[in-house]
């Protein structure tokens, strides 16, 4: 039997989209395979409805209107009009769309098989590749918690159901810091119960989200696990140390996994737990794994070509979506004081110090970059609004090995966030001269005898 495809992509998530449509752009035969239908939404939408409430609260403070009533939201107005913008976001990657432009979607599930052949099998046929991509929805996992099989409880795919009076989040993973903060600006009381606070984040960044969260009145519970959840009447039970939380719903935002129970990856002689190298290959080269379109990239360079390409993920950019933002990107102050030790420059600027910042009331967070004593960006760390996009500049300036001199002298405009790293780079240059004794004694020097001359 014949090879049919270059690529095959499993899983019809944003990754594999991108992954396919990437492919086909480059003249492979490509096949899409739905495999699980997932209800998963957007927490986008919600976040957005959230945030207006907080800037109809400002309107508020500047005299336009009467303060908002959160028990007048209509909910089911809200997920209608989420359900519009799902919908209109699937039209745009539609099969239809995906077949004009040569990628052959398949509407079904399937798994790996070793007979006849090897290869993927959908509804009795048999699909041939060169090679494999497995970009399936991620599942999230359960935590050993007694009680928790008698007792319902929410995810963030079912999250949005309804909007809860009170409720309990026990999660380990950046989206249950988010979830938490758009459902106490909604009007819940919301308890948080981690293991730790965000442990991957910069400390600093870390304890500035986790007080605005605590601002808002989010109650934050880190380092006592959940030992026990049970069902009184209407009410839920969470018991976290020595403390019985009441709640009406329980939401699990665990650690994110991707789904590959059904795959049967062992036909393909792949055991679990699933390892991958930094080309996204598994133990069969043949198949690999991506979970980001920035990782779908690259896997279909190495899947369709030669396998040389890897992940860096020193480069790979970290988001939470949270208000303020956090993003970063490379090392942390104490990864890189353990690397390089005294050879590092800790550059910050608060964004109170910015006349849009201080306009629009955003005056919360910093940017925190981390530099070699000859500029090279070892890191960059920001908490505050527009974090996610001013990360950009900064990922783009570490891929293409620009000091933060060079950063600093790029043609930023004037009143917007961006001058935050201009301010950085600012810095970077006080900093070297604050530690050149010699630099500073010929400045004087010079200048003085600049002063002295007729």
């Amino acid at each position: 039997m014949a090879i049919e495809y270059d690529l095959i992509v499993i899983g019809n998530t944003s990754a594999g989209i991108h992954a396919a449509i990437s492919a086909a752009r480059l003249k492979a035969r490509v096949a899409l395979v739905e495999q699980d239908i997932s209800e998963q939404k957007s927490i986008s939408c919600y976040r957005e409805v959230s945030q207006i409430s907080q800037y109809l609260n400002r309107a508020n403070q500047l005299g336009f209107y009467e303060p908002v009533n959160l028990k007048t939201l209509q909910w089911s107005r809200v997920k209608k009009w989420a359900g519009a913008i799902a919908s209109n976001l699937q039209e745009l990657n539609s099969p239809a769309v995906l077949s004009s432009l040569g990628i052959e979607f398949i509407a079904a599930s399937g798994e790996f098989v070793r007979k006849p052949q090897p290869g993927f099998l959908v509804n009795g046929r048999l699909l041939r590749s060169r090679s494999y991509l497995i970009t399936t929805h991620q599942t999230f996992s359960l935590p050993n918690i007694e009680g928790l099989n008698s007792v319902s409880y929410l995810t963030p795919d079912t999250a949005f159901q309804s909007l809860p009076s009170a409720l309990v989040i026990i999660g380990n993973d950046e989206i249950a810091v988010e979830l938490a903060q758009i459902f106490t600006r909604l009007g819940s009381q919301v308890t948080l119960i981690v293991p730790d606070f965000l442990p991957k984040v910069d400390r600093e960044a870390a304890f500035l989200i986790q007080s605005q969260l605590e601002a808002e009145g989010v109650q934050v519970l880190s380092g006592m696990p959940v030992t026990q959840v049970k069902q009184i009447q209407s009410k839920k039970w969470v018991q976290v140390g020595n403390q019985a939380i009441e709640a009406n719903e329980i939401l699990l935002a665990t650690e994110a996994q991707p789904n590959l129970e059904r795959l049967n990856l062992e036909a393909m002689d792949i055991r679990s737990p699933v390892q991958i190298n930094t080309k996204l290959q598994a133990t069969n080269p043949k198949i690999y794994l991506s979970n980001t379109p920035y990782e779908a990239e690259i896997a279909v360079k190495n899947a369709l070509f030669f396998p040389c390409f890897k992940v860096n993920n020193r480069l790979t950019l970290k988001l939470i979506f949270s208000s303020p933002e956090l993003a970063w990107i490379g090392l942390t102050e104490a990864q890189a004081t353990q690397k390089y030790g005294k050879d590092i420059f800790i550059l910050k600027q608060y964004f109170k110090t910015l006349e849009k910042a201080q306009i629009q009331s955003e005056l919360t967070g910093f940017c925190k970059v981390i530099v070699r004593q000859n500029g090279t960006v070892l890191g960059a760390h920001i908490v505050g609004a527009q974090a996610s996009e001013l990360i950009t500049t900064m990922a783009l300036a570490m891929q293409k090995k620009m000091k933060i001199s060079a950063i600093g002298s790029l043609p930023f405009s004037e009143h917007n966030q961006l001058e935050i790293l201009r301010n950085i780079a600012s810095d970077f240059q006080h900093q070297k001269l604050k530690h050149n004794r010699r630099l500073q004694n010929l400045l004087e020097k010079f200048f003085k005898w600049q002063r002295n001359r007729k």
